[in-house]
């Protein structure tokens, strides 16, 4: 807490409080006293009450995020961040705001420069607050956009800030690996030693599996959560209670997901009596 020690008769001071939210959800109060020399007020208590908002989702998917302070551009502070860098599925739509706050009266007013993409749209809300909205299609795929601002400062000065949004599609959201199992050569009285697994993982997103399968009835499949809604683990094994005869074998082995994804992922072995 910051407050001016000397106020002289009839003039006004402040009192600065900074409130820590970071472990704080929901309504808070904090009461803070201060004592003086005045005898008609010999403690002045200051009370505040506040309402803390969780973080919208977007703000977690945006690594470049600075939660605590956002970023400081000219007279203007940029929450989370002037330079978001966010990344996307492909085929996802994501809408995201940026609040851009002034740190002074004479700041200047906001406008939207040309050359800023059509789906950017530059608001103000009633706290005098300017909300800068970007809607996100990963159909133009991974680059940069970015939009300028015009500070109009008055008497026909104006300066520019800008905003740029580097955004990631990956091209293969869901990996495997690896992409094909070989169990080798397998005696058939050692079936029961062999094991294979496949790692399935989500890039952006979450997912999870619905369903394992496999064209060779003797395999059994055992999934196992890594992190759940975006890494899992397949182990596979052979069932020796199954029907076995010596043989090259192939099949696949299917894995569906709740997202209606379905990966297919090759797999060999050879069995042969001793």
């Amino acid at each position: 807490m910051y407050f001016e020690k000397v106020v002289q008769p009839g003039q006004v001071g402040t009192i600065l409080v900074k409130v820590h939210t970071t472990d704080q959800l929901g309504p808070i109060e904090g009461s803070y006293e201060l004592s003086t020399n005045d005898p008609r007020h010999p403690v002045i208590k200051v009370t505040i009450a506040a309402n803390v908002k969780p973080l919208p989702a977007y703000v977690r998917r945006i690594t470049t995020a600075e939660i605590a302070r956002g970023e400081t551009n000219g007279a203007f502070q940029i929450w989370p961040t002037a330079r978001p860098a966010i990344s996307i599925e492909p085929g996802e739509r994501l809408a995201i705001a940026l609040r851009i706050r002034a740190l002074a009266s004479d700041a200047g007013t906001l406008k939207l420069g040309p050359g800023a993409p059509e789906s950017w749209k530059l608001r103000r809300d009633a706290t005098g607050d300017y909300w800068l909205d970007i809607l996100i299609d990963s159909g133009g795929g991974s680059g940069s956009r970015a939009a300028p601002l015009v500070v109009d400062l008055g008497e026909n000065r104006s300066s520019e800030i800008r905003v740029q949004l580097m955004m990631t599609v990956p091209a293969a959201n869901l990996v495997v690996t690896p992409r094909d199992l070989d169990f080798g050569e397998l005696t058939l009285a050692g079936v029961s030693d062999a094991r294979q697994r496949v790692g399935v993982r989500k890039i952006v997103g979450s997912f999870h599996i619905k369903a394992l399968s496999s064209t060779l009835p003797f395999l059994k499949l055992q999934q196992a959560t890594m992190v759940e809604g975006s890494n899992y683990l397949i182990r596979i094994t052979i069932d020796p209670t199954r029907p076995l005869k010596p043989g090259a074998y192939s099949g696949v082995v299917r894995i569906e997901t709740d997202e209606g994804h379905r990966v297919e992922v090759p797999i060999k072995l050879k069995l042969v009596e001793h």
